[in-house]
């Protein structure tokens, strides 16, 4: 029995030691979680802090501390705490947005309309651009809440005939979320620059803590602005609405011009002729320009003419139709014109003016189509010899040029008769002071003193 002795008293102590250790280590564990619970906020925000310190860090240094994902690393307790707070685990944030195409009457009475009916509903226009004139529109942008959205759309799509609707949902949860992330990272930031600040005596390091804080501070600030935009989609929806009115059936003026042409003069008898004509040189011939309103509004103001030709719309003579009222649709006008071949022609170059009006006779102020088929022209020179008469006219024609020449030279020379007066008068009188010195020289040398001396 004292032989066992000192081995039970062994066993004994061994134990108590193994057991006051056990008690001291749940103590120690449940006081850590403890703490985990009381300071969370703080552990958070530490975390948060260690991992952008971490970004900078060298990649040795954050696999030799642990921040590459292992278990019980900083990086695992910032996914813990970012999942904690998820907005996930309440509903999906959702911004919802729409486009509404709507024909009405009167777009001025429709956008009040639209703004009374959501004024109900939460509605508040945020934008209204409206244009009047020949094709009247106005867009209205309103935002009511995501809880009365359809409601909205249905009331809105009543105003007048629906022409087309666009629905749109963008789920910006994990953008919030993220945002929210970046922000209290970077709000850990900026607090331990400032702390660094406060206890900086450098200059140097006093500035560049300034710099670096001023831009952590400015990229807090857009973080911050970028927020509340995503939260001020989520908590207004926003429609577009477009009014317009009916379309007006256009009108669709047009005019058609044939010119064609034959040998001789009968005052347009022969009209319309061929659409080729080929003449001698100061022969006589007849131009037929047959106008045609194939369109669907009636024209006045009508007036042909030719460059080619150099024939003026005054010079064209009307045979058939009348400009004292507006040509009709399928109407047709035929004017003439006769002339001699002239050889230095370019061709012929028709041309047609017209006003389209309605049926009221009010001028409608749109493009006019127009359509032309050219006479082809050819005018042979005459290289016979010259007769008699013909030299007559050619020297009739010379002395013409020549009184012409005369008559301009003689125009330009008149402001300028006074030199030629003015040289004369100056020569007499110098000639006749000259005279009147030689009498005098004359009449000294034949008077007695003269014999005496």
């Amino acid at each position: 029995m004292r032989r066992f002795k000192p081995f039970l008293i062994a066993v004994v102590v061994l134990a108590l030691v193994a057991l006051t250790a056990a008690c001291s280590g749940d103590d120690d564990s449940a006081t850590t979680i403890a703490d985990y619970y009381e300071d969370g906020v703080t552990e958070t925000t530490e975390a948060s802090a260690t991992t952008e310190a971490m970004e900078f860090a060298p990649l040795a240094e954050r696999e030799r501390d642990g921040t590459e994902g292992e278990e019980g690393g900083v990086g695992t307790d910032a996914e813990e705490a970012i999942t904690a707070t998820d907005p996930a685990d309440l509903g999906r944030l959702i911004v919802y947005t729409a486009s509404i195409s709507v024909e009405v009457d009167d777009v001025i009475t429709a956008g009040a309309e639209a703004q009374a009916a959501v004024a109900g509903l939460g509605g508040v226009l945020f934008g209204q651009e409206t244009t009047t004139g020949e094709f009247p529109r106005s867009v209205l942008t309103i935002k009511v809440p995501p809880a009365n959205f359809q409601e909205a759309l249905q009331r809105l799509s009543g105003v007048g005939k629906l022409l087309g609707q666009s629905v749109y949902a963008d789920d910006v949860t994990e953008r919030v979320v993220d945002l929210q992330s970046q922000i209290t990272t970077s709000e850990a930031s900026v607090e331990r620059l400032r702390g660094f600040l406060a206890n900086a005596t450098d200059l140097e390091t006093v500035a560049k803590l300034e710099t670096e804080l001023l831009n952590r501070e400015t990229s807090l600030e857009i973080l911050r602005g970028r927020l509340r935009t995503l939260d001020d989609q989520v908590a207004m929806a926003t429609i577009v609405l477009a009014l317009t009115e009916p379309v007006p059936d256009v009108p669709e003026p047009s005019i058609e011009l044939i010119q064609t042409g034959y040998d001789g003069h009968d005052g347009g008898a022969g009209c319309p002729g061929a659409d080729e004509l080929q003449i001698d040189e100061g022969s006589a011939y007849t131009v037929c320009v047959t106008v045609t309103n194939d369109g669907d509004t009636p024209l006045t103001d009508i007036e042909v003419s030719d460059r080619g030709l150099k024939i003026d719309s005054d010079e064209f003579i009307l045979i058939a139709g009348s400009l004292d009222t507006p040509l009709a649709p399928e109407g047709t006008l035929i004017f003439v014109f006769e002339g001699e071949g002239d050889p230095d022609w370019s061709g012929t170059n028709p041309a047609v003016r017209a006003t389209a009006v309605d049926e009221a006779g009010d001028q409608i102020r749109v493009e006019i189509n127009r359509s032309l088929e050219r006479l082809r022209l050819r005018v042979d020179p005459d290289d016979s010899l010259p007769g008699f008469t013909d030299g007559l006219g050619k020297a009739w024609e010379a002395l013409q040029r020549i009184i012409g020449v005369g008559v301009v030279l003689a125009g330009a020379l008149i402001p300028f008769l006074w030199v030629p007066i003015l040289a004369i008068a100056a020569i007499w009188f110098m000639r006749r002071r000259r005279s009147n010195g030689e009498e005098v020289t004359t009449g000294n040398a034949d008077s007695p003193a003269g014999d005496g001396s």
